[in-house]
């Protein structure tokens, strides 16, 4: 396996896959596709119990989580694929209005 910079995480549990979550999955993919994506991995997992955390059922979905970087985004919808492409993945730069949290130490 060649080493990766980043590991994209996109949940499709239950309730983010009620909000379309695959649709998520499918703008990274194609916005990653190519020379922009080689030292990427997309990975589409189970429920991240993200929902069960909060009062109200299902209000982060969907979650998409990115690694090594530690940083959970809350409600992403397709539109916000490409504002995460372009300044997390592209320039480092968290999209604050999308954080959910950020784990400690990075």
């Amino acid at each position: 396996m060649k080493p990766f910079r980043h590991h994209i995480f996109i949940c499709e549990g239950k309730r983010c896959g009620g909000k379309k979550s695959s649709k998520v999955l499918d703008e990274f993919k194609h916005l990653l596709k190519g020379s922009n994506g080689k030292d990427l991995k997309i990975t589409r997992c189970a429920c991240m119990k993200v929902c069960k955390e909060t009062s109200e059922v299902g209000e982060f979905s969907p979650a998409v989580v990115i690694y090594p970087d530690g940083v959970w985004y809350k409600n992403v919808t397709p539109e916000d694929v490409a504002e995460i492409a372009e300044e997390h993945l592209g320039k480092g730069r968290v999209v604050e209005r999308l954080l959910l949290y950020r784990l400690t130490g990075n």
